[in-house]
């Protein structure tokens, strides 16, 4: 019992530090939160651009955004969370567009 609890612990201590890496694929710079758009602000954005949002959340400091291209190509996005720019567009792992 004593063996398993610190193998446990060991473990848990072991993979701690990995708990805060972004787990996505990009990383955007790091910006000040309150100037960032918020989530409405972005989805309307990309809705006037056609796209279709289907969740979204924070990762690298970015918006990463789950939906639709206006192509209909369903894609995970990650878009600068001050000007709204596509950053990396991906698809199943497969990237199909990376700002320079």
């Amino acid at each position: 019992m004593l063996r398993a609890r610190l193998i446990f612990l060991t473990s848990t201590l072991l993979l701690m530090p990995f708990s805060a890496v972004a787990t996505g694929l990009f990383e955007c710079e790091v910006t000040e939160r309150a100037s960032w758009l918020s989530e409405a602000e972005l989805t309307k954005k990309l809705e006037a651009q056609g796209w279709s949002v289907r969740r979204m959340k924070v990762d690298g400091g970015c918006w990463e955004v789950y939906g639709n291209t206006p192509e209909g190509e369903r894609v995970e996005g990650y878009f600068h969370p001050i000007t709204g720019d596509a950053k990396l567009i991906a698809q199943r792992g497969r990237i199909l567009f990376r700002a320079d």
